[in-house]
């Protein structure tokens, strides 16, 4: 098989699972089904696999994924009673992602730092143009409200709307929500740097994904 069609191949099997993953978030958010134990394990392997990928990571990666393999093994012991509250599991994931996402981004518009989307477009531009260097500050803050506004929505629709309307937005409209706001900032900077290079959205994801690589390990 030719690299072009593997990847093709690759790319339409990875978005049948994203697609998968979705309807079966919303069906266990939405739905309290019987036995949901089962239901809740695809999340918790997420949940459990991200923090290990993080404690490998840490200068004391032993002591950590430790902690993790114990937390791992009560969750599982646990199962059935996790399973009852499958929703928080999931309303976790959305809000509470969203807010730390919202921290990466609104941490480095901090005086003294370097907002976020300044670093990830001085991969491509050496040096920065004074104004690029103000619009990629600006995008950061508005990636930054984006991410507020996402936890702040999810919250409210979780806490005082039906929940099967909360998994619409949690579940079914976040992904196309964060391509929309992709979307709509490439639009916005072809117009206001009209004669500038631009990159493509999956360059910009590309780039971001090569900075988080080079990026020094956390300290814990």
């Amino acid at each position: 098989m030719k690299i072009g069609s593997r990847s093709a191949v690759l790319a339409v099997m990875a978005g049948l699972a994203l697609i998968a993953y979705v309807a079966f978030s919303h069906y266990v958010s939405s739905v309290v089904p019987k036995n949901g134990g089962r239901f809740v394990i695809p999340l918790l392997a997420i949940y459990f696999g991200v923090a290990a990928m993080f404690a490998w990571r840490s200068r004391q990666r032993y002591s950590w994924m430790l902690l993790c393999a114990a937390l791992a093994a009560l969750a599982w012991q646990h199962l059935d009673a996790i399973g009852d509250h499958a929703a928080w599991l999931y309303f976790a994931q959305h809000a509470g992602g969203n807010v730390i996402l919202g921290l990466v981004f609104g941490t480095t518009l901090a005086e003294g730092r370097i907002a976020l989307c300044t670093r990830i477009a001085a991969l491509a531009h050496d040096p920065m143009e004074p104004r690029l260097v103000r619009y990629t500050r600006q995008v950061t803050l508005a990636w930054t409200l984006f991410f507020a506004v996402n936890a702040c929505v999810s919250a409210a629709l979780f806490a005082f709307g039906p929940l099967v309307v909360w998994s619409v937005f949690a579940n079914i409209l976040d992904l196309p929500l964060v391509a929309l706001m992709f979307a709509a900032e490439h639009a916005v900077r072809r117009r206001v740097l009209p004669n500038m290079q631009h990159a493509s959205i999956f360059e910009g994801v590309r780039r971001y994904i090569r900075l988080m690589r080079t990026s020094a390990p956390p300290a814990a």
